[in-house]
């Protein structure tokens, strides 16, 4: 089992003093030891292995005066190490864990004494610290002080005869537990050493140490012929554009091949009797809208529903089908709104367009044939986030009578997966992966700290008085074990809640409505449930 602790390429050992560069150098026999901590550099020969350490001790270091008389001494440098209990994150009775790097040089130190010496040494140093900072700083800017610090240090260039380290990163870990320790190093904001493991993951023997889960169930097979055609058609179209650019595609070419994939799937279904489109004027800008109405002229409750995609993708396109259906079987007008996207838009923006809309209609529905006496907010996905975010906004803005329902499909209502959601239902070969989600989060919520904004995360918000909610749950979907959660809190917090988990129905499926029983079935549940809590009649 040691041998997965190796290094697995030279530039290991240089990235691990590039960025832990304080390294104890220990010379003298035994009983008259000499240790002392300093800053050093290393250089590599042409095959990239190393070769010198290069560093500086102060004139007046009594070390200098043992290396004089015998040259020989060992360099140690220890890389990031951090103790996380999976414990902390999982009820299971696994034994904390130390990570960390290492690396022991044997040398023989040659002492540089000369001022030109000195400062060249010097320089280099802070040229590998600095480098790479937005705000590095050089040498020469700390004028006197700098030259008083050169003329009273020594450099020494120490030639590397044996090398022996050990990468100890979480490769003797159960696929779980490696999981679950870098979900604590992102809690614990240690992205260095959360770094290193991850580069180190290749080294964990495949098989040897599986997770300990419930395999994952099968797909109805409606709704994967559903993914299969979707991703097949994204995959090529995506080939084919960046044949075509000669580069990655960038978020408006993503746009389109997800438009274009998902074309054919919203073709057919209900035809409503009046579909039109409006922009108004909010507190959060113009608003563009899409207003789906199946009895013109008549009061009817309200759904305003809004699509998913991770706040980057998709629009009232792609969810044109899935926005019908629900008018049709409800017999409520339906209104779509043509939120702004991530990264160009990035958390609130969104969010206060949802809330400012929700507010224009309590004043001014009558004004597009609606009434907002009874209204629902409802999504897919992100929308579904959305939805629960803008709910507990006006609750504490004091416009929490404003919406009297919350229709939420298979939404995820944190950043924060478990490793067994991850490892059962988000991998690449899943509809939505664990990896897309970090990606997705990335690009609406950059900061780690933000995504703690319970308006953004809500399962992290207070969850009392909100209105009557339904969770449409996808057994397959990575999302599935946040949704159990954010029932049981709602619960807990006193509100009215319906959850329904869909089995074989994995993240996206109600976009297979035209194909699928289960994605029919779905939107059948949410239309009845709407009906019963505003009193719509179909």
């Amino acid at each position: 089992m040691t041998d997965i602790f190796r290094a697995l390429h030279p530039d290991d050992l240089v990235d691990l003093v590039r960025q832990q560069p304080l390294a104890w150098i220990v010379s003298g026999a035994a009983g008259a030891l000499n240790a002392t901590p300093l800053p050093v550099q290393l250089t590599v020969d042409d095959d990239g292995h190393p070769a010198m350490i290069l560093g500086h001790f102060a004139r007046r270091n009594a070390q200098l005066e043992a290396l004089a008389a015998d040259p020989r001494a060992t360099i140690l440098l220890i890389g990031p190490s951090g103790y996380i209990s999976p414990s902390w994150f999982a009820d299971r009775t696994q034994a904390p864990t130390w990570n960390y790097a290492s690396a022991v040089f044997d040398v023989e130190v040659r002492v540089l004494d000369t001022p030109a010496d000195a400062r060249r040494l010097l320089e280099g140093l802070v040229g590998q610290v600095e480098d790479q900072r937005p705000g590095r700083w050089r040498s020469t800017e700390m004028g006197e002080r700098y030259d008083r610090l050169a003329d009273n240090v020594v450099g020494f260039e120490a030639q590397v005869m044996r090398v022996r380290s050990k990468f100890k990163l979480g490769q003797d870990e159960r696929d779980d537990v490696f999981a679950d320790i870098l979900r604590g190093l992102d809690i614990l904001d240690q992205p260095v050493l959360a770094g290193w493991m991850r580069r180190f993951a290749a080294a964990r023997p495949a098989g040897a140490v599986p997770a300990t889960q419930p395999p994952a169930s099968p797909l109805d097979p409606e709704i994967k012929r559903f993914i299969d055609e979707v991703v097949q058609a994204g995959r090529a179209l995506t080939a084919e554009r960046e044949r075509t650019l000669g580069r990655t595609l960038g978020w408006t070419e993503r746009r389109e091949v997800a438009e274009l994939s998902r074309k054919p799937w919203t073709a057919g279904g209900p035809v409503i009797a009046e579909t039109r489109e409006a922009v108004v004027e909010s507190d959060a800008g113009p608003l563009r809208l899409r207003i789906y109405d199946p009895a013109p002229g008549q009061a009817k409750p309200t759904l305003i529903y809004l699509h998913g995609g991770g706040w980057a993708l998709f629009s009232l396109d792609t969810h044109d089908r899935v926005m019908r259906e629900y008018a049709a079987r409800s017999g409520m007008a339906v209104v779509g709104l043509d939120y702004a996207l991530a990264p160009e838009a990035p958390y609130p923006a969104a969010l206060n367009q949802v809330v400012a809309l929700v507010r224009w209609l309590g004043l001014h529905a009558a004004s597009l044939g609606l009434s907002a006496d009874a209204l629902a907010l409802g999504g897919d996905s992100a929308g579904g986030v959305l939805s629960m975010g803008a709910a507990l906004r006006l609750r504490d803005g004091g416009h929490g009578g404003a919406v009297k329902a919350i229709l939420s499909n298979y939404a995820g209502f944190s950043s924060d997966m478990s490793p067994t959601a991850r490892q059962r239902y988000g991998t690449s070969a899943d509809m939505l992966s664990a990896a897309e989600v970090s990606w997705f989060w990335d690009n609406y919520i950059g900061a780690l700290a933000d995504r703690r904004d319970p308006y953004a995360a809500p399962s992290l918000a207070a969850l009392h008085e909100l209105p009557p909610t339904f969770l449409a749950v996808g057994e397959c979907d990575v999302f599935t074990e946040q949704n159990y959660l954010m029932a049981g809190r709602l619960l807990e917090a006193g509100n009215a809640v319906k959850i329904k988990v869909y089995p074989g129905a994995p993240h996206s499926f109600l976009e297979a409505v035209s194909i699928s029983r289960v994605a029919s079935e779905a939107i059948d549940d949410g239309a009845a449930w709407l009906r019963t809590v505003l009193g719509a009649t179909a």
